[in-house]
């Protein structure tokens, strides 16, 4: 009978080499003929493992096999080198040494690539399935051709538009890693500036309606002024430098709440987990007060 043979080799990587062989002998699990194939052999001289496969009579069977093995390339392409590759990026292009660190933005990294698609025609954002079948398709087709794959070479020479893609959701990563702690940081300095500033307004409700809609009123429930800030005192300049790419509108909320300095702030909204929400009570603690629905509010 006639036989086609595939090797693939991946450097001195045996670790991960074991895991791939054993990928790879769950291929033969429903073959037409698994009596007659050899299991992928690891041979831990060279570095690669090798099989031979039945061929049927027909053109369709080697590329059955093909799909076959290319499937299971493509999937430890995924969970075990994109990681990989992920970490170098962060280790030699981004000089990261916290490990822990580097586990978390791999993750936001790989969960960026699992997204959905936001340019057409693009790898990334498209979702795991739709990235492993394009991959699938990449290795099936050149084993058609070839019996032997380098896959370390494959994936540097051959799939140099996943790689670029790879690299730009790390690059995202990281860039949403900065902001994320730059907010932070920005929220611990504005709590820090409400603990130690002065209290200028007794009460402050703040009358959120949903969206991006408020509504500032005092102890008599009545309209808040808007003070204007003291001379030095800025309180807008470094907030829109936060919020600017958020709802302007919002931005001013918090912006006149740190200019009120209440002693006392009630909340009522019915939408207790959004942004601007969170933020406020993030700034205000223990001086905020949440509820859900908004007080009757009576004429003046």
């Amino acid at each position: 009978m006639k036989k086609v043979e595939f090797v693939v080799e991946y450097g001195n990587d045996h670790p991960s080499l074991e895991r791939l062989a054993g990928m790879l002998n769950r291929t033969l699990v429903g073959t037409e003929n698994p009596v007659d194939s050899v299991g992928w052999e690891l041979s831990r001289e060279d570095g690669v493992i090798r099989c031979q496969f039945p061929l049927g009579p027909g053109p369709q069977d080697k590329k059955s096999y093909c799909d076959r093995v290319g499937r299971v390339l493509a999937e430890y392409t995924l969970s075990d080198q994109e990681p990989s590759l992920l970490r170098n990026l962060f280790r030699n292009r981004f000089s990261l040494k916290d490990e822990v660190e580097t586990d978390i933005l791999i993750a936001e990294a790989v969960t960026l690539l699992d997204g959905e698609p936001d340019i057409e025609e693009s790898w990334m954002g498209r979702g795991r399935e739709r990235r492993l079948q394009k991959l699938t398709t990449r290795f099936s087709v050149y084993l058609e051709n070839n019996e032997r794959l380098q896959l370390d070479g494959f994936l540097r020479f051959r799939l140099s538009d996943y790689r670029a893609e790879v690299q730009e959701a790390a690059e995202t990563a990281i860039e949403e890693r900065l902001m994320e702690k730059q907010y932070q940081e920005f929220m611990k300095l504005l709590k820090s500036m409400v603990e130690w500033q002065e209290t200028r307004t007794s009460t402050v409700h703040v009358l959120h309606s949903g969206g991006h809609t408020f509504r500032l009123l005092d102890e008599e429930m009545r309209p808040l002024e808007q003070e204007p800030a003291e001379e030095g005192e800025k309180p807008n300049d470094g907030l829109k430098m936060r919020f600017e790419e958020e709802q302007e509108e919002e931005s001013k909320v918090v912006s006149r709440l740190l200019a009120a300095s209440p002693r006392q702030l009630y909340i009522h909204t019915p939408e207790p987990d959004s942004q601007v929400i969170r933020t406020i009570i993030g700034i205000f603690g223990d001086r905020a007060a949440l509820y859900s629905e908004l007080p009757d509010i009576p004429a003046h």
